[in-house]
């Protein structure tokens, strides 16, 4: 009979467990979104909006509402994200620019199509998340300007918006020449955003727009077979107005690993199906004294091991960041010697090549110079020698003359000492 009753307690806690595997109707607690995001991204804590959610594939340039298109369903217009990640972030809370850390998400618990405002002209259609203080049918807030991101209307329907983004830089043009469309609003407890006129976007286009079915849409919520009961709220809290936020304050103590590393809180997330211990058995509904203590001790249990965890975390992350600082630095400081050596290298030559240049330029003047002169040298050579030969041929003459000039006169003498007298 002992063994008959484990055997039923265990089948009623498996059953418990898948039956609080998926969230209730449109409900997405934080501790469930912190056990499907987590390994997608980083927890974060902002000193504005408490902890926040920030993906894996977030750079400087990154935005969430690039990666993903358009579907109009009946719910109206519905983001379909590329990332496998999709279904909570953009269906639940919103995204918002925090000053220190960049595009974060913030926890959210109603489901919508798309919590989005949009703004447009013929021409061109923008949207941008709804601020974290949003409330269906009660705020008036539209986004900040610079959260908008702008397609032109016949690109509405791409399958891959990324590649048809407008630059961000002209994104200022058009906000003080597109009309707000804010059309989100509650149906039959259901949060509905009609967006954009569908038939501006057919002449836009130039195409019918097909509606489809909530349930035929992809990635559009975090559980299987969707349908519209599970994305309603009750009631009476759509009566209260519903908010797009629910933000998570840092001094909430985050959710506790279960055996396979994902959290298990609320019976949001899918827990091992093992036999009850001699503890749970005690703590069964028939005895509701040792079921509270037992509460009590595991809750206490359950904040000592998130706090370890948290610990172990943080001493991890400063232990593999230091040496990957310290490889950076040392990989610039190499990047930046060797820049510093092509410099001077580059300098050398340079200067090597400069003296070069000079000298054959000097040694070339110089040739030029030597053929002008030649020429000249030579035709002032010509007269010189000329005029000396001329002065050595007179020179010989007047010796010659001179030498001859003595003999006549003796000649003459003798000629007058030999005349007989008369």
């Amino acid at each position: 009979m002992r063994y008959i009753k484990a055997a039923l307690l265990t089948t009623a806690a498996v059953v418990l467990v898948t039956a609080l595997a998926q969230p209730a109707r449109a409900y997405v607690s934080f501790e469930f979104a912190y056990s499907n995001l987590s390994e997608h991204g980083s927890w974060l804590v902002s000193g504005e909006y408490g902890r926040v959610w920030q993906p894996r594939e977030y750079t400087r340039d990154w935005n969430p509402y690039y990666d993903g298109h358009w579907v109009d369903t009946d719910m109206g217009w519905t983001w379909v994200s590329d990332y496998r990640w999709g279904a909570i972030p953009y269906h639940y809370g919103t995204w918002v620019s925090d000053p220190r850390y960049g595009w974060v998400w913030i926890p959210g618990q109603v489901w919508a199509p798309s919590w989005v405002v949009f703004r447009t002209t013929p021409d061109y259609i923008g949207w941008a998340p709804v601020p974290p203080g949003f409330s269906v049918g009660v705020s008036i807030e539209f986004g900040a300007p610079s959260s908008f991101v702008f397609v032109s209307s016949r690109d509405f329907l791409a399958p891959r918006l990324r590649t048809a983004i407008v630059p961000a830089a002209r994104t200022s043009v058009f906000i003080n020449n597109t009309t707000v469309i804010n059309n989100i609003v509650i149906q039959n407890n259901v949060v509905i955003n009609r967006g954009p006129d569908v038939r501006m976007i057919e002449r836009a286009t130039g195409q019918p727009v097909r509606r489809q079915r909530i349930e035929q849409v992809t990635r559009v919520a975090p559980f299987e077979n969707v349908s519209r009961a599970q994305l309603a709220v009750a009631p009476e809290r759509a009566k209260r107005g519903l908010r797009v936020a629910e933000p998570v304050p840092e001094s909430r103590p985050l959710p506790v690993a279960d055996t396979r590393g994902r959290p298990n809180h609320q019976g949001q997330d899918k827990a091992p199906a093992v036999a009850p211990t001699r503890e749970a058995a005690a703590a069964s509904p028939a005895n509701p004294a040792a079921k509270e203590k037992s509460n009590a001790q595991q809750n206490a249990k359950a904040e000592q091991n998130a706090r370890a965890q948290s610990d172990a975390a943080t001493h991890q992350q400063d232990a593999k960041t230091q040496p990957n600082a310290k490889a950076q630095q040392n990989a610039k400081a190499e990047q930046n010697a060797k820049a510093q050596s092509d410099a001077a290298t580059h300098q050398q030559d340079a200067k090597t090549q400069q003296n070069e240049t000079a000298q054959q330029n000097a040694k070339a003047e110089q040739n030029a110079k030597a053929r002008s002169e030649d020429p000249a040298k030579q035709q002032n050579a010509k007269p010189h020698q000329s005029a000396k030969a001329k002065a050595d041929a007179k020179a010989k003459a007047d010796a010659k003359a001179k030498k001859e000039q003595p003999e006549k006169k003796d000649e003459g003498s003798e000629k007058g000492t030999n005349k007989p007298s008369s």
